[in-house]
């Protein structure tokens, strides 16, 4: 059933295995907040003993967006303190359940090391005390924010999962808001279709880490009301048009229920006109990032999505087309 997987994931795997499920019903048994400490529990068994990468300056603030402020965490580099006219925004996955500014430090970290940027991590809120559309607000708050402070600078945004659905949403939406912009975005493993009708979401159902169970949880969680599934601010699969988004970088894992919906995804941007890499990892699974210290293959991706990201940061004015051809799963 693993003999595809890397090496290092199997292991993985088996340990969480050992472990056991959460409850009987999975995340189903648990309350919120008990699905945080189970999730606290599995990022201290995935992370390993990586180390955080070095930058200059780490600093907790806050965006103000009327009466709510949205926590946030900055990270800069030499490079950054000196000049920041390149500016991140980072939205963590966790299924819009789980997930903080801690959990969301390694990738944080890497980004502004790798791009030689100022990233920016948003602390939104989540579900399901707070459902759709406040993760989605916060993260457009702290957006808009960004743009203010740094109107001459070019702002990317990355997200993971979950954090990747916020990111598409807002990248699509600031086609068409004047207060908010995305010059470039790179989208891991993005929860894009609250259908969950995938080949791969019955292929790789268990038995990966993430399951189908478990994204059936999330999505109830982030969608108190059906008719959300069809807005696209919380669902980008449906949208429309895709003419216009910001130059893309889009990562799967082969063996990830959510493969085949991040694929699809891709090929449309690409069929738009997108500037877009499609980067395929056949032998990793949902959430690699959080193994990027036990999974050597795992921190190669990271550094493979970073850098294509680092060639698209400077570039949305000039159309280019890398990685996946409409009709074709591949590799760039």
């Amino acid at each position: 059933m693993h003999q595809s997987l890397d090496p290092a994931v199997r292991h993985v795997i088996s340990e969480l295995d050992a472990l056991g499920e959460p409850g009987a019903e999975g995340l189903n048994d648990l309350t919120p907040e008990q699905a945080r400490s189970w999730f606290a529990v599995l990022r201290a068994i995935l992370g390993g003993d990586r180390t955080a990468p070095e930058v200059a300056s780490v600093r907790d603030e806050q965006v103000l967006d009327g009466a709510r402020a949205v926590p946030i965490r900055i990270y800069d580099t030499e490079e950054s303190i000196m000049m920041p006219d390149r500016v991140v925004l980072y939205v963590h996955g966790g299924g819009w359940v789980v997930g903080d500014l801690d959990s969301a430090d390694f990738l944080a970290r890497s980004a502004a090391r790798r791009l030689r940027a100022r990233v920016v991590s948003a602390d939104y809120r989540l579900a399901p005390e707070n459902a759709f559309p406040a993760a989605y607000d916060d993260c457009a708050a702290v957006l808009a924010e960004l743009g203010k402070k740094h109107p001459d600078a070019r702002i990317a945004a990355i997200g993971d999962s979950a954090g990747a659905n916020l990111v598409g949403a807002l990248a699509a939406e600031s086609r068409h808001r004047r207060d908010i912009r995305v010059d470039a975005q790179l989208l891991l493993y993005p929860a894009l279709d609250p259908s969950m009708a995938s080949d791969s979401m019955s292929r790789m159902a268990e038995g990966y880490i993430l399951t189908k169970a478990d994204m059936a949880y999330y999505w109830s969680c982030y969608l108190s009301d059906p008719e959300h599934a069809s807005d696209p601010r919380a669902t980008p699969a449906a949208l429309t048009d895709l003419a216009g988004m910001p130059p893309t970088v889009l990562v799967t894992a082969g063996f990830d229920p959510l493969h085949d919906e991040g694929m699809a995804y891709a090929r449309r941007l690409v069929e738009a006109d997108v500037a877009t890499t499609y980067l395929s990892f056949p032998a990793l699974v949902h959430g690699f990032v959080d193994m990027a210290g036990r999974v050597p293959a795992a921190l190669d991706a990271l550094n493979d999505a970073l850098a294509a990201l680092d060639l698209h940061f400077g570039t949305s004015a000039r159309k280019r087309r890398l990685g996946l051809a409409p009709s074709e799963d591949a590799t760039a």
